[in-house]
């Protein structure tokens, strides 16, 4: 059975929603088969579909190319990542060196200030 490639990253999980998944389609960041994909072409089983995250991608063989919603879990039968394992491993580390980013921004900057103390901030720097 064929589907749309923007479906299929959909009903599969790999985008929250089918116009993240064609938006990143637009953005060359899919291949099907050694082929950037339009949102419209048809990925079949046995096709392999490479996604670039963070800069690098990521295989996955598609076991089933069926136009059906499930769950989390279940969602995980259509498909098995093929992705080599050097390849894997320097994701990992990208994907762990952005979280440490991130909460550390997020631990810089604090709480965000009270209505309280930005009426107080504001009367420091001479606003009314």
């Amino acid at each position: 059975m064929k589907i749309r490639i923007d479906i299929w990253l959909h009903r599969s999980r790999m985008f929250k929603s089918r116009t993240q998944a064609t938006s990143a389609c637009r953005e060359g960041k899919i291949m099907i088969n050694e082929k950037f994909a339009d949102a419209g072409d048809n990925v079949a089983e046995g096709d392999t579909v490479k996604i670039r995250m963070r800069g690098l991608y990521r295989a996955y063989l598609v076991k089933e190319a069926a136009d059906i919603n499930l769950s989390k879990q279940d969602a995980k039968r259509m498909y098995e990542e093929v992705t080599a394992p050097d390849a894997l491993e320097k994701f990992r580390q990208v994907e762990s060196a952005y979280r440490e980013w991130r909460t550390g921004a997020k631990k810089e900057a604090g709480p965000r200030p009270t209505k309280k103390s930005r009426r107080d901030m504001d009367k420091m720097r001479g606003k009314s």
